[in-house]
């Protein structure tokens, strides 16, 4: 199994990049909008495919996004295509925070998703999210304040997700001040 590449671009194409590395050309599958923005030099990580008659790879820029990508697809209904417009729709965090929240009209803004896929996804990864460690001592820090005035840990979570570049107690008023318009 394919698990990396880092090489450079010959071609781009509607939906696909093809990159060579080591004399060898693979054909990379990537959502439309990503494949024209891509540079020279690519690094990716990669989901391979088996089909019956067929064998595709899917690039992803971070082990993050791939590990979304992961839990997605484990989806009943999602498929590697879906899967992938899903995680290039925004960052990684911003994601698992839409779903934590069970934000079901951003996830049907991305093409191929209905409401009733939203929704499952939301059901099936909601939990899941929530029990993922925390990147940092501040956040879990922020959290333990969250849940020691009353809300969940899912909610402090979610609530923690989009705030960066600020310091415990401003994280802590940010997402008080989020908690009480939801």
């Amino acid at each position: 199994m394919m698990a990396f590449i880092q090489g450079t671009v010959l071609h781009q194409g509607l939906g696909y990049l093809l990159v060579e590395c080591g004399g060898i050309g693979y054909k990379i599958t990537l959502p439309e909008t990503v494949a024209y923005s891509i540079q020279q030099q690519v690094t990716f990580f990669l989901h391979e495919v088996l089909r019956d008659n067929e064998r595709e790879l899917f690039g992803f820029a971070s082990i993050a996004q791939l590990e979304l990508f992961w839990k997605l697809i484990a989806v009943s209904g999602v498929g590697p295509r879906s899967g992938q417009k899903i995680v290039f729709s925004d960052q990684t965090d911003h994601i698992k925070a839409k779903i934590m929240a069970g934000d079901v009209v951003s996830l049907t803004h991305v093409p191929g998703i209905g409401k009733k896929t939203a929704q499952k996804i939301i059901l099936e990864l909601k939990g899941a999210l929530a029990e993922e460690p925390m990147a940092s001592s501040a956040d879990l820090d922020a959290v333990e304040a969250l849940i020691g005035l009353g809300y969940s840990r899912r909610d402090a979570q979610a609530a923690l997700l989009e705030l960066d570049d600020l310091d415990t107690e401003s994280r802590i008023r940010a997402a008080l001040k989020r908690l009480s318009h939801s």
